[in-house]
């Protein structure tokens, strides 16, 4: 949006959200529809057809793949990924009784086959989710724009680091397949080589997250300390201070957290799965095989023993990949799609 309204300032925007309080309230291009709808359910569907047409607009733009069956008008739809029809326990319905895990994933399959169906445009972040798309509704070819994201940005901060310090970090959920058994795996043979190194972890203390935090106890696992939800200011501390940032995931529509690792200078050791070598790029990471603990440990030991050399690649990586990644480009991409559908 920040970008969208530098761009293209000529347009009107109006932002239904579950509040009235954001970034852009107030502002003279955009309007506000409050709607606390929880995502996700009967309500969404029942009462946002009516929200959004009540905005009168000439274009609605759903940013996510759970758009109302019975919306009428043009919209075009953002689908980040098709995780769930690759990894459908990577949801919190996954912990949910049998009939309405079941009722959910019917629901979610009907919703975005719907979404693809009727969009004008489809939107996503990389080639990889482009493909993705195309393999599971060929009927989609046509439509798919590839947008990009943008480098994450952090408030300004006077707290930046000098220098790592002895932990390695991991940020994000712990849904199945963001791959943290993998790490704990590694972390073990990690911490009998390096006994003075540290593993924290931030992230939600959702019920994956709190069986992650078992299974760490349960193995007697040390120096692995989980941090919850941070915010923006402490999590960029944790980037900056940070020996490395280790990202595990079997599968990414893009991945944030590695480039919100390399803006602050960290080292990211990734696995390379799915959209990642896409997104960081030969030199981005230190790439390793995906689902396999060993490959974790081997990739961790370069850092280990070189920091200082990988600590200045990350940050050339993040001057390269700035330009690559902008959301200035992003919004112009969705222009594109807005006027071409």
């Amino acid at each position: 949006m920040r970008a969208m309204l530098e761009v293209a300032p000529e347009n009107r925007y109006v932002l239904v959200t579950r509040s009235a309080s954001h970034p852009f309230a107030p502002h003279p291009s955009v309007e506000t529809i409050v709607a606390d709808v929880p995502w996700y359910g009967f309500t969404e569907q029942i009462r946002l057809p009516a929200v959004f047409a009540s905005a009168k607009a000439d274009l609605v733009h759903v940013p996510h793949w759970n758009v109302p069956l019975f919306l009428r008008g043009p919209f075009v739809v953002t689908v980040h990924d098709l995780l769930l029809r690759h990894e459908p326990a990577s949801a919190k319905v996954s912990t949910r009784g049998f009939f309405l895990r079941t009722l959910k994933r019917l629901g979610y399959r009907l919703v975005l086959w719907n979404a693809l169906r009727r969009a004008r445009r489809i939107l996503v972040p990389t080639q990889f989710v482009a493909r993705d798309v195309m393999e599971f509704y060929p009927f989609a070819r046509g439509k798919i724009i590839v947008t990009g994201e943008g480098m994450p940005p952090f408030p300004p901060s006077s707290s930046r680091m000098r220098g790592p310090t002895d932990y390695l970090l991991y940020v994000g959920s712990a849904y199945p397949h963001k791959g943290l058994g993998d790490l704990m795996e590694a972390w073990e043979m990690v911490s009998k080589a390096h006994p003075g190194l540290e593993l924290r972890i931030a992230g939600e203390m959702d019920a994956f997250m709190e069986a992650v935090r078992s299974d760490a106890e349960r193995r007697k696992l040390p120096r692995v300390t989980f941090l919850g939800t941070v915010d923006d200011a402490t999590l960029r501390t944790l980037y900056g201070s940070a020996l490395a940032f280790v990202f595990p995931s079997h599968f990414e529509g893009f991945g944030l957290p590695p480039l919100e690792a390399l803006a602050e200078g960290c080292p990211v050791v990734c696995s390379d799965a799915a959209s990642l070598p896409e997104v960081l790029g030969p030199d981005g990471a230190i790439f390793f095989r995906a689902g396999d603990p060993d490959a974790i440990l081997q990739a961790i030991e370069q850092v280990v023993r070189e920091p200082e050399v990988f600590r200045r690649n990350a940050a050339t990586a993040a001057k390269r990949l700035s330009v690559i990644h902008d959301w200035r480009n992003a919004a112009l991409h969705t222009l594109i799609a807005y006027q071409n559908q």
